[in-house]
């Protein structure tokens, strides 16, 4: 699969406060990388109980980085640090694994829309 979508910016929350301080979060850009976007289906999101339902907003394939966890935020956006105003999107999911047409090392990534 060609990765020529874009390039996507991922993410993670840290605190940022000075030492002593009150925390504060804030996010560092832990990887880069061209992006492809996969297919996917939706489902009917009822949140009940004790049942984690996950509305997924998009797939996107992007080179492998084993270091990607659930819940670090990406924007499909080129840059350095976190908008304020971009769309911004939670990983729900990462799988790493190989491109079945080319043996390339890849990490499937499914996506929610994080709320403002």
């Amino acid at each position: 699969m060609l990765l020529d979508k874009g390039i996507c910016s991922i993410f993670r929350k840290k605190d940022i406060s000075p030492a002593g301080g009150k925390p504060r979060d804030g996010y560092e850009r832990i990887y880069q990388s061209w992006y492809g976007e996969l297919s996917f289906e939706t489902a009917p999101f009822q949140a009940t109980g004790a049942r984690t339902d996950v509305k997924t907003a998009a797939r996107i394939r992007i080179h492998q980085n084993r270091a990607i966890d659930p819940h670090d935020v990406l924007v499909l956006l080129e840059v350095p640090e976190m908008p304020e105003t971009a769309r911004r999107l939670d990983v729900t999911r990462a799988f790493h694994g190989t491109d079945e047409e080319n043996g390339q090392p890849i990490t499937d990534l499914t996506l929610a829309e994080v709320e403002a």
